[in-house]
């Protein structure tokens, strides 16, 4: 879809919302006769899904709800849908544009479904790295105003957002990243998490994470970077951007890195990881690397030393936010050749205390309250449900439980 495209599309759909909002108001009274209230989650990718999965994973055990999925015809997002257990309940995207739905939430502004029997819309970020001009994104063709409520992961990104007319106060919900929950309410010690994931327990085990962008580290240093890892005697774990994975050259730089980086697990002391959901490798880690990503903030939130490998052309060529990216490195130890990063990743777990007070700083920035962001998500889904409130009480004792 072109910005043209997009921007006329957006004005259409402005000019008729108000006669639309009556006819779906109709449409869903009737629904609801017959039927329990139903909730489309879109997932571009496998990490939207996993970044919507505190929510839908509540929603969809309740008897009250019927959630269904969408997403586009890629395999890695087939996979993720079924390793979740919920593949019987996806809809291909082209079945959903004339289905009834009371709600409808995705993690990315990019390319939402087409719905024309919708009742509300919710939209989540699904990172806080302040890539590709979304600190407030006035120069882009994403029409905010098809949201209900936009669920907001810091109050910064929140308060730029409304001052630019981005989005109306009235629909703006400081709720914080629900997917960081599991992370900072976790109780298990690294060594325990990475033996989980068959590293051996007698060493430290740092995580490589880069961003996906073909001007990131992993592109002309990644084999390099995991090789001194492990040269330094470390266990690693890789976990790419799912968009690394992306056969389209735009993500990939036009590799396999699958079969490229294959090799490093012959040893048993390097695993690629091969889920969405970041959670379980960050647990296992001691130390994280990356160039800029929300990963290494999220890393933050548990307290443990972040190595930057340092790559201007990235910053620039991902419009990176100037703020985010002094933010991250103030809480990091910045490396600009793969060789010191091994180096530089033991002295920063020799010296925990270095940068504790700025990485505690970034999670307060990024993060809203994090550890309780689930509970305010269900609340606000629900309210746009139309349950009274002693049913929202309910399914937030569920997320408390």
């Amino acid at each position: 879809m072109g910005p043209v495209f997009a921007r006329a599309t957006g004005v259409f759909e402005a000019l008729t919302r108000p006669a639309v909002g009556v006819v779906r108001r109709v449409d869903t009274a009737l629904g609801r006769l017959w039927s329990r209230r139903r909730i489309l989650v879109d997932a571009r990718t496998p990490m939207n899904l996993a970044v919507l999965s505190p929510v839908w994973e509540v929603m969809r055990d309740d008897a009250r709800l019927d959630v269904r999925f969408t997403g586009p015809a890629r395999p890695d997002l087939a996979n993720a849908f079924a390793a979740a257990g919920i593949a019987g309940r996806v809809v291909p995207r082209e079945r959903t544009r004339l289905q009834r739905w009371d709600l409808y939430m995705n993690a990315d502004p990019w390319e939402p479904a087409t719905l024309w029997r919708c009742r509300h819309r919710v939209n989540f970020f699904h990172g806080v790295a302040g890539k590709y001009n979304l600190e407030c994104p006035s120069d882009l063709p994403l029409d905010f105003e098809r949201y209900d409520r936009v669920a907001f992961p810091n109050a910064g990104r929140m308060q730029r957002y409304v001052e630019a007319g981005l989005v109306r106060p009235d629909r703006a919900a400081l709720i914080g990243f629900p997917k960081l929950d599991r992370l900072v309410n976790a109780r298990v010690q690294p060594r325990e998490a990475a033996a989980h994931l068959g590293l051996p327990p007698d060493r430290p085990a740092a995580i490589y994470a880069p961003t996906f962008s073909p001007q990131a580290s992993l592109q002309g240093h990644g084999e390099a970077i995991v090789s001194h890892l492990l040269a330094g005697g470390f266990n690693v774990i890789i976990k790419l951007h799912d968009r690394s994975l992306d056969p389209d050259p735009r993500y990939s730089g036009g590799h396999d890195w699958r079969a490229r980086l294959a090799p490093f697990g012959a040893g048993g002391r390097c695993v690629l990881a091969s889920r969405g959901d970041s959670t379980e490798y960050l647990l296992a880690a001691d130390v994280l690397v990356t160039d800029h990503s929300t990963i290494g903030f999220e890393f933050c939130a548990l307290d443990r030393p972040v190595v930057v490998f340092d790559m201007p052309e990235l910053i620039a060529a991902a419009r990176v936010d100037a703020g985010k990216v002094r933010l991250l490195r103030s809480a990091s130890t910045v490396v600009s050749d793969p060789a010191d990063v091994p180096i530089a990743a033991a002295a920063a777990m020799a010296a925990p205390d270095t940068h504790r007070a700025e990485r505690a700083a970034a999670v307060r920035e990024v993060f809203h309250d994090p550890g309780r962001a689930t509970a305010r998500a269900i609340a606000l889904c629900y309210e746009l449900l139309d349950f009274p409130a002693e049913f929202v009480g309910e399914r937030l004792g569920a997320v408390s439980g």
